[in-house]
């Protein structure tokens, strides 16, 4: 090229170009035309990479902006796969919201560092979607403001707040103050007076009873009952009804009944022999009866009811973040409005499930590979304990418990309808797994698990409980053997049914005990020495206002009930009773669901 521009065209050309009857062209015109068209190349190169330097800008702005960083890696291979795409502003949004998905279904929460095999797995998906029409058809992505596919699952130990009620402002805020394992004693004390105002407030909320300093000033309209306080008990009267916390004290001479508020405590006498509904020790009851001498003698006790949840946020406008998260009222309607064009979400709850077991294995095989054919769920939430036996922290049983999430890992491999659908696996501890015995309780790790969350996509490890927001609606998981609890704090015998049939009286119990959860608004409303509570996490465990489902996992039998317009759910043992639920949280439909026997 040099020698050309320096010489112009050769002799021999030129006599052609005259022999034709072209005019003799100087040398120095096809240089410098030659000078040009190199010239042009070379801008149209640098051009272009700056353009393609512009446009990873532009993309790791909607990153950054988002707050999340990608490793260099990975931003290659992004660059490489916006520069093949006919729209790449339109797909670089499709891209950061891909990205903040998968690493939500993967951990429960979203991920600040990206890698490369995030991006190979979400341009992966992407392109399934973009061939088989996936995303347009069956998926209804909830659009704007990144909410990703509407599943929010919240971790209790770092996305749940604690909200209080101010008498001054009639409001319900959040606590600035971040919750602490190692707390002060006066957290203790803290458990049961947040608890106390928010009973309180609740029993409040109908109009039926009426604090006995408002009478005082305005009257009581027919129907409406005074509510004495217990420190008002003292030196007043006559036959008073009272709230407060009903609770055996420990001395060294005996066990008495007390009941107490925020500033008095008497000694109970319980003159009542049976109850209508179930009351235990370390639960708050509404009694009636008379001061007499130094004590409160009890001649009718009852637990305040539960109220609607409709009533509840009607009434009582308690903010829609206390459940969970932090998305904003605006994000929170948006779910709600997106909820009739993604009716068919559905979750299936399993509890007991013992990878140790080659029957349980067997099921979890049929189980995925019949929703494989016939269409993949939303999640499935795994409820433990994983191992028959109790965790042991030597070599061994480190060694026996991850050969379990081994053959699950094996089994979940190949599931692909399940994985372009984005199905999570969300796995909830149990008694026997490892980590310690209190609540909330923090998700398995992953080195336990064979790096399950990491080779499978959409792996959860969640915490014990476990919130999950479907668009508007709230769902709690907690595997807990409470209900088999309960009966043995029982305070004052129940009343059983008339009948006196095998039948009824255990339906009659199950249901008592889903009531006096709910009427308590607590997943463990149990003695705190029962209850293994860390002090000022207990807020995690509250039921106010009621979630639209509750789902427990333990040993004892399966059954359903609907109660104050809450769906309760006891899921059975999947290793006994080969069993478990299938819910479906927009329709608000509960299947119970069976594995067949193989053996037939």
């Amino acid at each position: 090229v040099t020698s050309f521009i320096a010489h112009g065209l050769p002799s021999h050309d030129a006599a052609l170009c005259r022999d034709r009857g072209f005019q003799s062209i100087p040398g120095s015109f096809f240089a410098e035309l030659l000078l040009f068209v190199v010239l042009a190349a070379l801008d149209f190169y640098f051009f272009a990479n700056a353009l393609a330097l512009i446009m990873q800008k532009a993309w790791l702005r909607e990153f950054n902006s988002l707050g999340l960083q990608i490793r260099p890696d990975a931003a290659k291979l992004v660059t490489s796969f916006l520069q093949e795409c006919d729209d790449p502003q339109k797909t670089v949004g499709e891209l950061v919201e891909g990205t903040k998905s998968y690493m939500r279904s993967k951990s429960g929460v979203v991920g600040s560092v990206i890698d490369k095999e995030v991006v190979e797995a979400v341009i992966s998906v992407m392109l399934s979607n973009s061939r088989e029409g996936v995303a347009e058809d069956t998926i209804h992505e909830v659009q704007g403001l990144n909410l990703g596919d509407g599943i929010q699952i919240y971790n209790s130990l770092t996305d749940v707040g604690l909200y209080k009620f101010s008498q001054s402002t009639k409001a319900w805020t959040r606590s600035q103050t971040p919750p602490t394992f190692f707390a002060a004693s006066d957290s203790k004390a803290k458990i049961y007076a947040n608890r106390y105002h928010i009973l309180l407030q609740r029993i409040l909320l109908e109009g039926n009873l009426v604090p006995e300093a408002h009478a005082a000033q305005g009257g009581v309209l027919p129907g409406q009952r005074v509510l004495t306080p217990v420190e008002s008990l003292i030196g007043n009267p006559g036959r008073k009804l009272t709230f407060g916390l009903l609770s055996r004290e420990h001395d060294e001479l005996s066990r008495r009944w007390v009941i107490e508020d925020l500033h008095k405590v008497f000694p109970v006498e319980l003159e009542v022999k049976e109850v209508a509904h179930l009351t235990t020790d370390g639960s708050f009851v509404l009694a009636e009866g008379e001061m007499v001498g130094d004590a409160f003698r009890v001649y009718s006790l009852d637990v305040p009811a539960a109220v609607p949840r409709s009533t509840s946020m009607e009434k009582d406008q308690m903010p829609l973040q206390a459940f969970g998260g932090s998305l904003t009222d605006e994000q929170l309607q948006m779910l709600q409005n997106a909820e009739p064009q993604n009716p068919d979400g559905m979750y299936v709850v399993l509890s007991e499930v013992c990878l140790d077991s080659v029957r349980v294995l067997e099921m979890l095989t049929d189980i995925f590979q019949g929703y494989e054919a016939v269409g993949p769920p939303t999640a499935y939430v795994f409820m433990g304990s994983f191992c028959s036996a109790s965790f042991v922290p030597t070599a061994e049983g480190v060694k026996n418990y991850r050969e379990g999430f081994e053959r699950l890992k094996f089994i979940m491999r190949g599931l692909e309808n399940h994985v372009r659908r984005g199905t999570r696996f969300i796995f909830v501890p149990g008694p026997k797994d490892p980590g310690a015995q209190t609540l909330p309780r923090a998700g398995l790790p992953d080195y336990l698990t064979s790096d399950l969350a990491v080779d499978i996509p959409g792996v959860v490890m969640a915490t014990n409980p476990c919130r999950i927001r479907h668009f508007s609606r709230e769902l709690v998981f907690f595997r807990h053997d409470v209900l088999r609890l309960l009966r043995r704090h029982e305070a004052v015998p129940s009343k059983q049914p008339e009948t006196g049939l095998a039948e009824q009286t255990l339906s009659h119990h199950q249901i008592e005990m889903v009531r006096f959860l709910l009427d308590q608004a607590h997943l463990v409303p149990l003695p705190l020495e029962e209850s293994n509570v860390i002090w000022e996490y207990d807020h995690t465990l509250r039921l106010y206002p009621l979630p639209h489902a509750v789902f427990i996992g333990g040993v004892n039998q399966p059954f359903e009930c609907l109660y104050s317009e809450c769906q309760f759910c006891s899921v059975g043992s999947l290793h006994r009773d080969a069993s478990f639920y299938a819910y479906y949280p927009v329709k608000d439909v509960l299947e119970t669901c069976d594995v067949p026997d193989r053996a037939g």
